[in-house]
This record gives C-alpha cells, sequence and structure tokens, in this order.
C-alpha cells in the first residue's frame, strides 16, 4: 500500500508539472521498484491502441429498423479463450457477450437464463462457466449458448446449511473441478466437482494479527469472547488458473500476500506480493506473468513468474477522456499475442494495450529464463539495460548467465545491482571455493609456521632474553596512564567484579579515555555498517546519513546514563555520575573489541554460514548486556533485586525522557512559527 501512495503521488506531479517525459501515446508513466523498494521510472511498457465498446451488439431487445444496439452496462469480468474469443459477463444487462479477436460482436449467450452474471470462464472444450451472484449459481453453457448444467449450493453436511453460497467468480481446472469465489466464503476457494458434488475448500487467506482480540482472548472468559464478533479471514476477491493448472487468487483488503501462486495443497509459492488494497481482477499470460488490475487507482501492475513486479502503470481517468486512463477497471485478460484488455465498468468498455518493444525484450527474456535458458536470454536482458541500466531484473538474468558460464565475479557483481542475496552467495561460495582449493595448501603451511615461530620465539625468550629490549618497551607502553585505561576494557572482560570494583575505587579508567573509547565506538558503528557482507545486511550504504547514526549511537546511551543516575540518587545507589557513564561505555567492550573481527569474518561467510554471523552478534549483545548489568550492581553497590529493579526503572525513566523531549521538540517549532508568523506580520505592516 505505501508503494501505491509514492505512485500516486508521483503521477500527480507529473500531470500538474505537465512533463514531456510520458508517451504521447500513453498519458501515464510507467514504474518499477529497484531492490530497496523505491520507485523508478522506465520506458513506456504498453501503449493504449483502441476500445472495445460494444456498440455493435445486437440483442433480443434491439431495434434492427433503427440500426439501434445494446451496448455494455456496468460489465465485471472479462476472459480470452485459447482461439482469442472475448468473453464478457455484462452484468448491468444480464448476459455475457462474445466478441472475435479483433473486438467485432458474435453473440449473446444466457441472456434469458442469468440475473447478475460477474464472473465468466472458458475451458478448453469450449464450455461457458458463469457466476451469477443474484441467482446463487454458476451456470455451464454449450458452446451455441444452450444451458448445458447448473452448479448449486453444495448439498453437504461438511459444507453447512448456514454456509452461504454467492458466487461472483469461477475458474475451471484441468479435472474439470470447478472453484468459485464466493462472496463471504472466508474458508477458501469453494471446491465442486464436475458434477456439483463438494470437494472442500482451497487456498484459504489467514487472518492477521490483531492485538485487541489478542489482549481480549487472554483477558476474557471462553464464553465473554464467544460473545464477541470473531475475527475471520477475508475472502478472496478473484481467481485465475495458468496453462499448467496452477491456480491464483487476489483479495482485496489484505495489507500483505494481496496476490497468490497457490500449489496442490493450495500453499502460497509467491514471494508477499502486495499489489494494493484493491485488486479486482487477476490474469496470467502464456508465459506465466501475472497481471492485476487496481480498481480504485486505476493502475495495473505486473509481475514475473516468480512475483518480482516489472511495471505499475495506467492511472484514473479524471475526465480527459484519455485512452489508456480509466474510471473503475473490473477485468483483465491478455491475448496470445500479449495484448491487454482492460474491462471498465464505469465507462462500460473494454481498453487495449499493446507491449512495447521494450516490454517485448523483457518478456522474451523471462521466456527464455523460465526455461533454464540463461544464456540465450542474456541479449535480450543487454538490450533492456541499454534502454534502462536500472532494470534489476536484468542484472539478475545476465547475473544467471555468467554464472552458468563459470564467470562467478561478474555474477556477483550482477547479483549485487539486482539485489538477489540467495543467488550472491552462491556465487560467492563459487569464488570462495575456487580460491582454497588454489591457496588452501599454503595457507595451512603459513599457520603451521606462524604457530612455530610464536613458539621458538617464546623458547628463546625464557631460555635467553632475546627480545627483553621489545618486552621492556610494551611494558612501558602499557604503563602510560592513558593506555593502561583504554586496555582496562580486557580487564573489564576477563574479570568484571573486579573490573568494575577498580573502576569505582581505584581510578583505573577516566572520563578522558571512556570519551576516547566513546569516539572509537561511533567509527566501529559505522565501519560495521559499510564493511558488512551484503548477504548480512539489510542497509542501503548509499542512503546512509552519517548525522542520523550519529543520534542513533549516542541518544540512547546518554539517556541511559542519565537516567540511570537519576534512578540511582533516589535508590541508594553510591555511584557518581562519571562512574555511570564509565561504566556505561566500558560494558559496550564486547562490541568494540570483536565487532570488526566479526565484521571481516562476514565478508568470506555465504548464506550457508548465517547461523555463525548470527550467533556471533547475538554473544556480543548478551555480553554486553551482562557487563551492564554487573556494571549497575558493582558501581552502586546493588545486591542483584535491586539491580534488576534499577535497571528497569532506568529504562522506563528513558521512555518518559523520550516522550518529554518529543513534546518539548514539537511546542519548540509551534513557538517558532508562532513567533515568526509575528514577524512577518509586523514587518508588512510597518
Amino acid at each position: 500500500m505505501a508503494r501505491l501512495k509514492i505512485i500516486l503521488l508521483l503521477t500527480v506531479a507529473v500531470v500538474l508539472l505537465g512533463t514531456s517525459t510520458a508517451s504521447a501515446e500513453a498519458p501515464f508513466i510507467t514504474y518499477t521498484f529497484d531492490k530497496d523498494g523505491y520507485p523508478i521510472y522506465t520506458q513506456t511498457a504498453y501503449q493504449p491502441i483502441g476500445t472495445i465498446d460494444g456498440f455493435d451488439i445486437q440483442s433480443n431487445e434491439s431495434d434492427p429498423l433503427t440500426g439501434e444496439s445494446d451496448p455494455l452496462f456496468q460489465p465485471e469480468d472479462i476472459f480470452i479463450d485459447k482461439n482469442d474469443t472475448i468473453y464478457v459477463a455484462d452484468t448491468g444487462n444480464s448476459r455475457v457477450v462474445v466478441f472475435d479477436s479483433f473486438g467485432n460482436f458474435q453473440r449473446i449467450v444466457g441472456e434469458d437464463v442469468l440475473s447478475k452474471p460477474t464472473g465468466v470462464f472458458v475451458d478448453d472444450k469450449g464450455f461457458i462457466y458463469v457466476a451469477d451472484y443474484q441467482k446463487k449459481k454458476v451456470f455451464k453453457f454449450q458452446k451455441d449458448g444452450s444451458l448445458a448444467f447448473e452448479y448449486e449450493k453444495p448439498d453437504s453436511v461438511i459444507y453447512g446449511k448456514k454456509s452461504p453460497f454467492n458466487p461472483t467468480k469461477v475458474i475451471i481446472d484441468k479435472q474439470k473441478n470447478v472453484y468459485i469465489v464466493g462472496d463471504g466464503s472466508t474458508q477458501g476457494l469453494i471446491q465442486l466437482g464436475p458434477e456439483g458434488d463438494f470437494l472442500g475448500y482451497y487456498g484459504g487467506n489467514r487472518t492477521s494479527f490483531d492485538l485487541v482480540h489478542q489482549m481480549q482472548k487472554m483477558l476474557y472468559t471462553e464464553k465473554q469472547y464467544s460473545q464477541l464478533m470473531k475475527k475471520y479471514p477475508p475472502s478472496a476477491t478473484n481467481v485465475a488458473v495458468d496453462d499448467e493448472g496452477l491456480i491464483y487468487t487476489s483479495t482485496a483488503g489484505l495489507k500483505t500476500e494481496t496476490i497468490k501462486k497457490l500449489n496442490v495443497a493450495g500453499e502460497n509459492l509467491l514471494p508477499d506480493v502486495s499489489a494494493s488494497n484493491n485488486i479486482a481482477d487477476i490474469t496470467v499470460d502464456q508465459n506465466k506473468n501475472i497481471f492485476a488490475v487496481d480498481s480504485k487507482y486505476g493502475y495495473i501492475f505486473e509481475y514475473d513468474p516468480d512475483g518480482n513486479l516489472l511495471f505499475v502503470f495506467g492511472g484514473l481517468n479524471t475526465g480527459h477522456q484519455r485512452l489508456g486512463l480509466f474510471k473503475t477497471p473490473s477485468g483483465i485478460a491478455v491475448s496470445s499475442d500479449r495484448k491487454l484488455f482492460i474491462l471498465d465498468k464505469k465507462q462500460s468498455n473494454i481498453q487495449i494495450l499493446k507491449p512495447t518493444e521494450f516490454t517485448s525484450l523483457i518478456h522474451n527474456a523471462i521466456a527464455l529464463n523460465s526455461d533454464g535458458k540463461y544464456l540465450e536470454s542474456e541479449h535480450y536482458w543487454n538490450e533492456v539495460l541499454k534502454r534502462n541500466s536500472m532494470f534489476s531484473l536484468a542484472h539478475n538474468g545476465i547475473g544467471k548467465a555468467a554464472f552458468k558460464k563459470g564467470n562467478y565475479e561478474k555474477a556477483l557483481e550482477e547479483f549485487r545491482l539486482a539485489g538477489n542475496d540467495e543467488s550472491l552467495s552462491e556465487a560467492y561460495w563459487e569464488i570462495r571455493r575456487n580460491w582454497l582449493m588454489k591457496y588452501v595448501s599454503w595457507v595451512l603451511i603459513g599457520i603451521v609456521l606462524l604457530a612455530l615461530s610464536i613458539f621458538l620465539v617464546k623458547r628463546l625468550y625464557r631460555r635467553n632474553g632475546y627480545g627483553s629490549k621489545v618486552v621492556d618497551l610494551w611494558i612501558k607502553f602499557k604503563n602510560i596512564e592513558i593506555v593502561s585505561h583504554l586496555l582496562h576494557v580486557f580487564r573489564i572482560l576477563r574479570h568484571p567484579v573486579d573490573g568494575y570494583y577498580e573502576l569505582r575505587t581505584n581510578q583505573r579508567a577516566s572520563v578522558f579515555s571512556a570519551t576516547l573509547l566513546l569516539l572509537f565506538l561511533f567509527i566501529v558503528h559505522i565501519f560495521t555498517i559499510f564493511e558488512t557482507n551484503a548477504l548480512f545486511s539489510d542497509v542501503d550504504t548509499n542512503r546512509v546519513n552519517i548525522t542520523t547514526e550519529l543520534y542513533k549511537v549516542y541518544l540512547p546511551l546518554f539517556a541511559w546514563v542519565i537516567c540511570n543516575y537519576l534512578i540511582s540518587t533516589i535508590n541508594d545507589g553510591i555511584g557518581k555520575f562519571k562512574n555511570v557513564y564509565i561504566g556505561t561505555v566500558y560494558a559496550l567492550s564486547p562490541y568494540l573489541i570483536f565487532s570488526i573481527p566479526i565484521t571481516l569474518m562476514s565478508k568470506g561467510l555465504t548464506n550457508m554460514e548465517v547461523v555463525l554471523y548470527d550467533f556471533s552478534k547475538k554473544a556480543i549483545i548478551l555480553w554486553s548486556a551482562f557487563l551492564l548489568f554487573m556494571m549497575v550492581k558493582e558501581i552502586h553497590s546493588y545486591e542483584i533485586g535491586q539491580t534488576i529493579k534499577n535497571m528497569v526503572l532506568s529504562v522506563a525513566g528513558m521512555l518518559v525522557l523520550g516522550i518529554i523531549s518529543f513534546i518539548l521538540f514539537g511546542l519548540s517549532n509551534q513557538v517558532i512559527d508562532f513567533m515568526y508568523s509575528i514577524f512577518q506580520e509586523v514587518k508588512l505592516r510597518v
């Protein structure tokens, strides 16, 4: 939904500024999104080429003498069969209208049978299935339009007598089973056999987490909770099926998984595809590309077979009557030559959009990729990048081609540009494997030689005093006050109780040394941001703001120091403010010492070793938390219970301090705006 708002704002901006970037043949702008979710303008994906208005429709109510026709009225669904024949559920006229591939009227189906047809589907044998919401049936018609069968509410105990049967959309799988989208059918698609027997529910949605309902469930009795309005998952709003029999659903009102690709078990095979909250219809072309249309804002979304977004285009017709803009799009279908047919309920017409050369290149490349022909697709992806160097999917395709050719360095770079972490890990694993096979023997020899060298040097020092001058210099260096203060971090790590006792009583650390470590803390933080392996980092280094990172590091730390000292002064704590400050900084010793080595280690890891990296990061956090606990205990001379109480109150104090700061910041801005307004008023009057 956030993406949809961004697109809407950008579209409005383009319209208001009168930009010339949009094609003269397309009144809309086309977008995709980069690997970080930011919108990127692309070449026009589809161009509007015509409409089907249905003014040549001749029904029983038409007057052939006057030449009057009976055009479409509030149509709600469209389907194109394997012969490119177009079928429209003409809801307002209670019929199904059939057009040929050129949009010429052919015939009418179900004019004397249907009442409120809202969904239409045609199987490979030419049988026409129509979901009639008002009659609560699904009708099956022969090719010639004669009625063949009626699917009614299942007479099954499993289905339930009180369960509603309000069919809105319908599809048929290869086994001739019927899948029905039912209004209010919260358990999933209604699955019927060829003869209408109830087979069960399929591909139901899940309820999203609701904090209020969870609290009610914990606090109320079972009887009280049963009397509340239960939260049910939303029912699907539309359905489609591809040539292999995989079923796709769309659901309006969901924030996640608005589009699903379901396997035999009804499980979603796609990542979280969240096009918008108002998807009216979906369809799938012969290459498994997925198309969805938004009924509220008029946008069309296209995804590849893996759920990667290709394009967003279209928009609302606000009265300009521009071809390619919509008022209330209610259906979408795609022909064998990849033209899009967009059904508009309010305008009562079908708009036809043709893919551009840029889009055809992408479609050809995706089709080859889907067949595993990565090398053959490389040419098309290169042509795509010539036109748009920021198209992530093209980088991903070239990366796969490079990987297949064994050029893992190029594959690594392309996968990084595409944001494909899984393939990036595989390419890096191959590079690391090749390096180890080439140099592992030399590395082992080096390790053995280093170990022997250290052993010999120690032995010579103990026997003959070899290197004693260097040792004496090191001892003198350690005895320098500031150096000994800084090295006290290792004492804290090994013996935290003694280390904090010495810090409080013997001045083994100073404010100056703590401040130096605090500055080093920020350096380490920035180093980890920029140098952590991209596989383990979700931060875009190109968008890192140093000032923001400064606030993230220092504001919580100083808030803790202030709150802990204030809480301690009223809870018999003996630590001074400087002791709390110094002790807090030294409690971060694990982060200061081990973060850089772990960051460097991450560069040699792949996704298969992510557990090692995660364990190391969590160990640092837990170690630092333990040292912070010991700091509070030893600095203030608390017992364990007092320490826990002090830390809980300190965290609560930080929250209160944050709220107060937020309020004061808001008030100060209002005061400044008020004073500025007075100044402007006085300036104008004087």
